[in-house]
């Protein structure tokens, strides 16, 4: 009864391999998909197609707008429910994720959002479920009336909807992997312009920006470059910025 009223959504940009890999393992559960590629799903699942290169939080509200649940189940195409995952987020319910695993091991057990500029991945086990200031929007379950703020490119779109809905809850039984960087490398310019802008968005304008600069320029120098990677943050406080006074009244 809980997968009836449950659509999950895979918004859907390049990684076909694991799309494809993805599907099977959703098998029993009513899937749609969001097609943001660039040249289509070369086969057949009911989907949402869009131009290509939309962004996360757009291809997320896309689906999410065409559900016809109460429930939706956001899942990245990279990433990979294990054993019950998927069961035992439906039966929690509410806005709640599991604990994120990959190839470095635990990659998120939550998120914790410090009102000073900082956003910080847990990655500690816990021994039970716990409220958490946000989670991943890799694999989240969540109202299908929710939408994600389309001002963020790519990162922290997740943590604003968590905070704007009063937090989350970690589901500690439940496990997905996620591969991470598939749409976008970790490590890039491109990747780094998108965090700042989604890191600069979730926090007042002020001082607090220089905090989340700060912070990102630290990570690429003990991270050692690319050089890049500085140009990536100079571009994103500018299209933060922008989008900000785009968004100010009057």
């Amino acid at each position: 009864m809980r997968r009836e009223g449950t659509t999950v959504v895979v918004p859907h940009r390049s990684a076909t391999d694991s799309l494809r890999r993805l599907l099977v393992a959703l098998e029993g559960f009513r899937v749609l998909v969001v097609d943001d590629s660039d040249d289509g799903i070369p086969f057949d699942v009911p989907r949402v197609r869009l131009g290509g290169g939309s962004g996360f939080a757009k291809a997320a509200n896309a689906g999410l707008g065409a559900t016809r649940t109460p429930h939706a189940l956001l899942l990245n195409d990279d990433a990979l429910p294990l054993d019950d995952c998927l069961d035992r987020l439906l039966a929690h319910g509410g806005l709640c994720g599991p604990v994120l695993v990959g190839p470095r091991g635990v990659e998120s057990t939550g998120i914790r959002v410090r009102g000073w500029g900082r956003v910080v991945q847990r990655t500690d086990l816990p021994a039970a479920d716990r409220e958490v200031d946000a989670l991943s929007g890799a694999c989240l379950h969540l109202p299908a009336s929710a939408r994600f703020d389309e001002r963020f490119p790519h990162g922290g779109e997740d943590v604003e909807l968590c905070r704007r809905l009063g937090g989350a809850r970690l589901v500690a039984g439940a496990r997905c992997w996620h591969e991470g960087g598939a749409t976008l490398p970790r490590t890039g310019e491109e990747a780094t312009r998108k965090a700042i802008v989604g890191q600069v968005l979730l926090f007042p304008p002020g001082w607090r920006t220089a905090v989340v600069t700060a912070l990102h320029v630290g990570q690429v120098v003990r991270e050692g470059g690319p050089v890049g990677r500085l140009r990536g943050i100079a571009r994103g406080l500018v299209d933060a910025r922008r989008l900000r006074e785009a968004a100010a009244p009057g």
